[in-house]
Parts: structure tokens; sequence; C-alpha cells
């Protein structure tokens, strides 16, 4: 497996570092935290079964929120 670089700035590498376990590397750590946070996400998509009287029901609500903006 190749490797890629992904460049970050200083405040997200300070960020990064201050997660990262003493004994862990920065491939690992990433992994771990997309694990731990990816999953949490994942598992509730297709989870919510809507009727079609519930979609409208959002939507108007979505429409009538969003309205407002556009004055």
């Amino acid at each position: 497996m190749g490797q890629k670089n992904i460049p970050v700035d200083a405040h997200t590498y300070e960020m990064l570092k201050s997660l990262k376990h003493p004994s862990e590397s920065f491939r690992e750590l990433i992994l771990r935290l997309i694990r731990s946070q990816g999953d949490r996400v994942l598992r509730h998509f297709g989870s919510w079964e809507l009727d079609d009287e519930e979609l409208d029901a959002i939507r108007e609500s979505l429409d009538h929120g969003w309205s407002g903006w556009d004055k």
C-alpha cells in the first residue's frame, strides 16, 4: 500500500498531536479517530423510516424557515 501526504496547518497539527497517545503514530491516530467517529454517524443512515406525509411536513417546515433568508 502506498503513502499519501495530507497537508495540515500548524493549528491542526497541534490539535492532532494533543489527541495522539505517546506510543501512537499519526497514522494510527487518524485510523482510531475515523473508526470511533465515523461509525457513530454511519450506523444511523437509513434508520428513520419516513412516509410521504412526514417527508412533506419536513419539506414545508424547511421551506418556511428558509423563506425568511431571502429578504
